[in-house]
């Protein structure tokens, strides 16, 4: 097994395709539909090597927002944030140590930005 991934999505199609084709890889993946679930499981104390969030998701908190949380709740864990939205994606690639991927993604896009950061 390569590491424990845990993708943040509220689109279950885009969820459940991506998360099946990493488990494929070999990794081993959760899956949250909300900021709020995702945050759940970290606080549950299973270790997340990467979260790979959608920004604009339904809840308490975007994924902007649930990642400012990772970094200081569990630093250890690196985040890779993706987004239709250009303008999201533009303000994030502002700030330092984010890595952002555009949507629409190809599976192997995702796992190269994955492996970039487990296996650098």
């Amino acid at each position: 097994m390569q590491g424990r991934l845990l993708i943040a999505e509220d689109d279950v199609f885009i969820r459940a395709m991506i998360s099946e084709f990493l488990r494929d890889a070999g990794f081993d993946v959760e899956e949250a539909g909300t900021a709020d679930e995702a945050v759940a499981i970290f606080e549950s104390g299973s270790p997340i090597d990467v979260l790979f969030s959608d920004v604009k998701m339904p809840g308490t908190m975007d994924g902007s927002q649930l990642a400012r949380r990772v970094a200081l709740d569990w630093p250890h864990t690196e985040v890779i944030l993706t987004s239709g939205y250009s303008s999201a994606l533009s303000e994030l690639q502002d700030r330092p140590k984010n890595r952002v991927l555009a949507k629409p993604y190809r599976p192997f896009s995702v796992l190269a930005a994955i492996l970039a950061v487990v296996d650098p």
